[in-house]
Parts: structure tokens; C-alpha cells; sequence
């Protein structure tokens, strides 16, 4: 089993390489991972700790909202005194002139930049006010274009600018036109905004710089309103992170800064705009202009406009290189097997693994909330979860192998309830190892005449016949909750409470009933021997009950779990007891006082054994008490404890006369013709004065 345990650890390291290196093959191979690796990022993006860039007070959202389009909240009478109001009033799209209109009024506000998140194409009549107000303030304004799919046979994606009427065309692009474009990732959402780009790079051929090169919308509103500097460099995409969900930028309707009362109130005469970046787009869904962002679906204008605040807040996000993700993913299978090899319990080992992955995701949220970085997570978690699950797994199986090895070694030796109570309850046992005291029944049975025999019988069929009897011996030892401690040439050593306790009296009632179904069971095998021309086997058992010392007993090398004690040695002597007396079960007088509520019992006498000063009073077991004895049994013992009475009390012709009446009642009785015997020796040789009615064997 050593073996087997350094074996396993080497398991466990292959465990943890293998579910490691799957995920790092995985990571590299499997795009769909990837999907998850983002959206486990949007998700870190989205709770309730996540750090969102500031939201910049100087951002302006404009919105041609429904309230603009319908103009239901206004009287009729408010919308004739404004003539940006009465334009408005006809059906959306207006007519060009309101935005010059707006322009106008906003620069002159103080406005630092108008943007405008629309796209005009195509002319439409009136355009000349448009353009006028364009030229103005051509320092202040930036109206949208796109890039749109190529047209069949073209590899550069068409650049969609606005109308001739508006802004001349020429290239590089007027710098009063920015593209409005977002590229989503493979799974539909928008998580980065490329600033500044050319046609060969927005058509997939590579960033380069001797390109013309396109701006945003987001980068010339930075441009325009002197924020240059916050424009990142071109060549790939950047990931920003957002200021929050729907409604961060809150929204104010175009139509309020045409009614006079609301711009001298709400907008202190227009102060509001002062040094702001207005960014005018559409608002609602009847727009059509929505876009998939980690925080769900946003209308175009907020995204640019969180384009444009991440950039004034330098507030970008980047991802670990592939090298250090190959690292995190081997960090987190090492992290596992450092776990399953330092922690043993597999609850506790769950726990830690749980507290681990926990700890990695504090990580993730700590360097995305103050360093910008996503830290590699799904990946390395799967490794973590993977391994260590494994390696649990390894080690249920390995700890099932165990215990399966110990019950079926322990299930020589032990009932099968012990050794459950063993497996179930290890920390007892193994403590029991060390050595303690307990109250313990213990059974010696032995074979008569067995060294004689072997000195007659063929020496191959003998050890055949003492199998099949010692298997017979032990099966009743098993069933009644014992432990077989061991053999000792033809004898048999039997503990009950040294592992697993019934109580006193529940132990010795197991240990009686185990002798006599060995007895049973002995008889049964002669009648099977002499039929096979064997010769048949008797035996003594005796049993005793009182403290041992159980432990783990012998060499260095090899130790059995047994009990020792003066309990052990006694019981061993009152087995050889039974030859004298020509019984074969004899009781300790401790063990047939927890006897006597189960049993009949009959008193043998007081016995000296040899090794001991004091003496001991032993029984035999008539039968169960479970059924009365009869009615020439009763008369019997009552008869025989009056002799027993007599001959302590040194009457030994009254005690003879009564236990040769005994002997007349149960022919062959081997107590009655024992004691008969010894009152006919004590009458003519008397005993001394001193004598207490005790036996001294030798």
C-alpha cells in the first residue's frame, strides 16, 4: 500500500499536466473558448464592482428623440415663435436647415465641438445653409460617413462620405467628416473602437502608414475640441472601457433648446454648452441605431461618446499576451496540484479549490479595476476545476481501493460489522493502535489429544481436516461480532469489545453463543468424519471476561492487533480447566455474572489455577433461558447446588449421598461422578481446617 501511495502522488502530478495541457491545447485551438473567455470578461465588465470610467461632465448627448420628432409637448403658439420649431413640425427628416440652425446656435454658445452621428449622402434642396454654417465654423464641426461592403468584384470597402452640396470631396476626407463605424467581435458585440484606419486596413490587408488615413467621429470630435493628444495611435483596434449601461449619458432632446424659456432656464441662456462637446444623434428605436455592447444594447451616439470619454480618460483595456496566458492556465493546474497534495480530507480539498477559483476571480476584478488588464480566467479555472476534481476523484478511487484492501484483510480476521465500524470510525481504531484499556470478552478453545494425533495421522489429510475445522470455528466468531485475534497451533483465540463494543453483557451473551454454535457445528463435522473414516476432534473452551490492554503488538517489522492482560492469561487456564471436569465450556465467574439473565448456568466450583494465588468460581451453560428447562433438569440443579452446598461446608458423606443422586438422574454426568469421588477421598483423607472448597490444578 506505501507503493502504492508514491505511486500515486506521481498520479497526481500526471493528473494535473494532463487536464493542463488539454486546456492550454484548447485555448489555442477552440475559437468557441475564446467566445467564452470574452463574455466572461463582459460579465466581470458588468457587476457591481467594476470600476467604469468616469463619466466626463463635458459630453453633451443631443438627442433627435420622439419628443423632437412629434413635438407633442409644445402649444401651438410656441412651436410659430420658433422658427427652428416650426421646421421641425414638418415629418422627420427635416429639412437641412434646422441643423444649421443648430450649429449656429450652439457655437455660439460656446460650444467647443458639434458632432453629428448621422450620415447626408445625398442633397437634398436647402443644403446651402447646411454647408454655410459648415464653413463657419468648420474649426467646430464634424458630420458623420461610413464604410459600407464592397461592392461585388471590389476588395476595398467603399468610404461613404457626405454629399458634394455639403463638403467637398477630397482625400484624405474633409476634416470635418469622421466615420462612424463600430466593428463588432465574432460574437456580434462591441467591445473596441479603431480611431484612425485606412480603406486597406477596414477591408482586412493591414495597417498601413503610407495609407491615407481616416478618422473617426469620436477622433475628430477630439480634435476639434483640442484634444489631439487623447487620440490613440492607429494599427489595431482599442478597448475601452465604458462608462456605464443605457442612460448614462442622459439624453436631452434637440426641440428643448429651441424654446426660449427652456434655453434661459434649463440652459442658462446657453452657458450649459459652454466648453462642451455636443454630440447630436438619434435616440429611440425607432432609430434602428442600436449596437450589442458588453452593458447590452446602447443607441450609436452613447458608444461614441464613450469612445470619446475613454480617450479624454485614457481609460483603455488590454488582454494578457499569449505567453503569459499559457502561463496563468500551467499556474492554475500547479495551483491544483499543490492543493490536492497538501490537503487530505476531500471535503476540505473542495472547499480549498473553490476558495482558489474564488481568489482568482478577486484577481481578475483587481487588476481590471486598477491596471485596465483581463487577466486570463475562464481557461486557467478549467484547469484548476479540472484538475483538482481529477486528482479528488483519483483519490476517492484510490481511498475505495484502500479500504477494499483492508476488508477484505481484516475480514480474515474480523466480522464483517467490526470492520465496518473500523472503516466508518478509523480515528478510534487508529487511536486503539497506541494502546488503551477495555473491558473485553475473551474465548480460548483448543483441540484434546490433537499432539498425539499428529504423531498418528497422515500429515496431509490432518492439516486438510484442521482447515476444515478451523474454517468451521471461525465463521461463528464472525457472525456473533468477534474478532479473531489468532491461532495457536490447534487453538483459537477469539475478543469481543475490542474494537466494537455491544456493552458487558452484550459481549460475553456473544462470545456463549459463539462457543456453542462452535460446539454445534464440531459435532456436525464428526458425524461428516467418521463417516469419511477420519478420526473426530474434541475440544475445550473456556471464556472469561474483565479489562485488557488492546493494541498494536509486536515486532517492527510485524505487529497483529490484539489484547493482553490477566483477563487473556485466565481465560487461557479456564480453558484448560475443562479437561479436568470433562466438559468442554467453562465460564469465568465475572463473565457468568453478565451471563445469568440469557443463560442457565451451573456452578463448577472454586478453581486455583496455576499462576494464580486467588481463586476463581467457574460454570458451564446448561441452554438459553429463553426455554424453561424441564422439570427433571430443575430438580437436577436443585438437587446438585444442595450437594455443592454441603461439600463446601464439609459435610462430605451428606454431599456424597447427594451427588451420587445426581449421578442417577443424568447418566454419565461427569461434575456428579467428579465430586462424588473427591467427598469418598475427603471422608477418609479430611481435608485442613483451613479449607475454603477450592480446587488448586496444576
Amino acid at each position: 500500500m506505501s507503493r502504492f501511495r508514491r505511486h500515486s502522488r506521481k498520479v497526481l502530478i500526471a493528473i494535473c499536466a494532463v487536464c493542463t495541457g488539454l486546456v492550454a491545447t484548447l485555448h489555442l485551438a477552440c475559437p468557441p473558448l475564446r467566445r467564452v473567455e470574452t463574455s466572461a470578461q463582459d460579465q466581470l465588465m458588468r457587476i457591481q464592482f467594476s470600476r467604469r470610467s468616469p463619466q466626463r461632465p463635458e459630453l453633451v448627448y443631443l438627442a433627435i428623440d420622439n419628443a423632437s420628432t412629434q413635438l407633442d409637448g409644445f402649444f401651438p403658439d410656441e412651436i410659430e415663435a420658433s422658427p427652428a420649431l416650426r421646421l421641425m413640425k414638418e415629418p422627420f427628416p427635416w429639412k437641412r436647415t434646422i441643423y444649421a440652425i443648430l450649429i449656429d446656435r450652439l457655437v455660439q454658445a460656446g460650444a467647443k465641438a458639434v458632432a453629428f452621428d448621422m450620415l447626408f449622402p445625398s442633397p437634398k434642396e436647402n443644403d446651402g445653409d447646411f454647408r454655410a454654417a459648415l464653413d463657419k465654423y468648420s474649426d467646430r464641426v464634424v458630420i458623420g460617413a461610413n464604410f459600407t461592403d464592397a461592392e461585388r468584384g471590389v476588395t476595398l470597402r467603399n468610404f461613404t462620405v457626405p454629399s458634394t452640396t455639403l463638403i467637398p470631396q477630397k482625400t484624405p476626407p474633409d476634416d470635418r467628416v469622421g466615420f462612424v463605424n463600430f466593428w463588432p467581435d465574432d460574437d456580434g458585440v462591441v467591445r473596441s473602437a479603431l480611431y484612425r484606419t485606412t480603406q486597406l486596413e477596414v477591408s482586412g490587408l493591414g495597417w498601413n502608414p503610407d495609407d491615407p488615413a481616416i478618422d473617426s467621429l469620436a477622433a475628430r470630435m477630439l480634435l476639434k475640441s483640442g484634444h489631439a493628444y487623447a487620440i490613440p495611435p492607429p494599427g489595431h483596434p482599442w478597448r475601452f472601457r465604458f462608462a456605464g449601461g443605457p442612460g448614462r449619458f442622459k439624453p436631452v432632446s434637440v426641440c428643448d433648446i429651441f424654446l426660449d424659456r427652456n434655453w434661459n432656464t434649463r440652459f442658462g441662456s446657453g452657458s450649459f454648452f459652454r466648453d462642451k462637446i455636443v454630440l447630436v444623434g438619434m435616440e429611440g428605436n425607432w432609430t434602428k441605431d442600436e449596437v450589442v455592447t458588453p452593458y447590452g444594447v446602447l443607441f450609436g451616439a452613447e458608444v461614441h461618446l464613450n469612445a470619446v470619454n475613454a480617450a479624454l480618460n485614457r481609460d483603455f483595456l488590454r488582454e494578457t499576451s499569449p505567453r503569459v496566458n499559457l502561463a496563468l492556465i500551467a499556474l492554475a493546474g500547479t495551483l491544483a496540484w499543490l492543493l490536492c497534495r497538501r490537503i487530505a480530507l476531500p471535503l476540505l480539498r473542495l472547499v480549498a479549490l473553490v476558495l482558489a477559483a474564488a481568489a482568482w476571480i478577486v484577481a481578475a476584478q483587481f487588476f481590471y479595476n486598477h491596471a485596465g488588464l483581463f487577466i486570463l480566467t475562464v481557461h486557467p479555472l478549467i484547469a484548476l476545476g479540472s484538475s483538482g476534481v481529477c486528482c479528488l476523484a483519483w483519490d476517492l478511487f484510490r481511498e475505495q481501493r484502500e479500504k477494499a484492501h483492508v476488508r477484505r484483510t481484516l475480514e480474515r480476521y474480523v466480522s464483517k460489522d467490526a470492520v465496518r465500524e473500523i472503516l466508518d470510525n478509523p480515528a478510534s481504531y487508529f487511536h486503539m493502535l497506541g494502546g488503551m484499556r477495555k473491558p473485553v470478552a475473551v474465548l480460548f478453545s483448543d483441540l484434546r489429544g490433537f499432539t498425539s494425533l499428529t504423531e498418528q495421522a497422515d500429515s496431509h489429510a490432518l492439516v486438510s481436516q484442521l482447515n476444515e475445522y478451523f474454517t468451521g470455528m471461525v465463521e461463528p466468531i464472525h457472525r456473533h461480532g468477534g474478532v479473531l485475534d489468532k491461532f495457536i497451533g490447534d487453538a483459537v483465540m477469539a475478543v469481543w469489545g475490542s474494537i466494537r463494543t455491544r456493552g458487558a453483557a452484550g459481549d460475553v451473551r456473544a462470545a456463549i453463543d459463539t462457543a456453542l454454535e462452535m460446539r454445534a457445528r464440531l459435532a456436525a463435522l464428526n458425524i461428516r468424519w467418521q463417516d469419511a473414516g477420519k478420526k473426530p476432534f474434541s475440544m475445550g473452551i473456556g471464556i472469561n471476561f474483565g479489562e485488557a490492554i488492546a493494541g498494536n503488538i509486536g515486532s517492527e517489522e510485524t505487529r497483529n492487533l490484539t489484547v493482553i492482560g490477566d483477563v487473556v492469561n485466565l481465560a487461557s487456564r479456564i480453558e484448560g480447566v475443562t479437561k479436568e471436569y470433562g466438559l468442554d465450556l467453562l465460564l469465568g465467574e465475572d463473565a457468568a455474572a453478565l451471563a445469568r439473565d440469557f443463560f442457565h448456568l451451573q456452578t463448577i466450583g472454586l478453581v486455583q489455577v496455576k499462576g494464580r494465588a486467588k481463586p476463581v468460581e467457574l460454570f458451564t451453560v446448561l441452554g438459553s433461558r429463553s426455554e424453561p428447562p424441564d422439570e427433571a433438569t430443575a430438580d437436577y440443579l436443585r438437587v446438585y447446588g444442595e450437594a455443592m452446598r454441603l461439600y463446601r461446608a464439609r459435610d462430605f458423606a451428606a454431599a456424597a449421598g447427594l451427588f451420587g443422586q445426581c449421578a442417577s438422574q443424568r447418566a454419565g454426568d461427569p461434575l456428579a461422578r467428579i465430586y462424588a469421588e473427591r467427598c469418598a477421598a475427603m471422608q477418609s483423607n479430611p481435608p485442613p481446617a483451613d479449607w475454603n472448597g477450592v480446587c488448586i490444578v496444576t
